[in-house]
């Protein structure tokens, strides 16, 4: 079962990764009507899995920061309030 996770997953995203890259690739030709060859299809698709990837990531590490952020100045006034009694 575990041996066949993997490989599942992989074909899920190369799928995705396929099926955006015809539309951008359609949508390019439909609005420029220069002809783009299939074999940039999955590249197009898979470059905007990764970009897509990339910015989920980007959002999440600066969460990561407001969440450290705001522990930080909790523990703070929690000292503070120690401190004043």
């Amino acid at each position: 079962m575990a041996e066949e996770i993997l490989p599942s997953i992989l074909t899920f995203i190369y799928t995705i990764g396929h099926w955006i890259g015809e539309k951008i690739v359609g949508l390019i030709q439909s609005i420029s009507g220069v002809l783009i060859p299939q074999s940039i299809v999955d590249a197009i698709g898979l470059l905007v899995i990764l970009t897509i990837f990339l910015g989920i990531a980007e959002v999440a590490k600066k969460a990561i920061w407001v969440i450290v952020a705001v522990g930080w100045v909790l523990i703070v006034v929690r000292i503070a309030m120690l401190m004043i009694g």
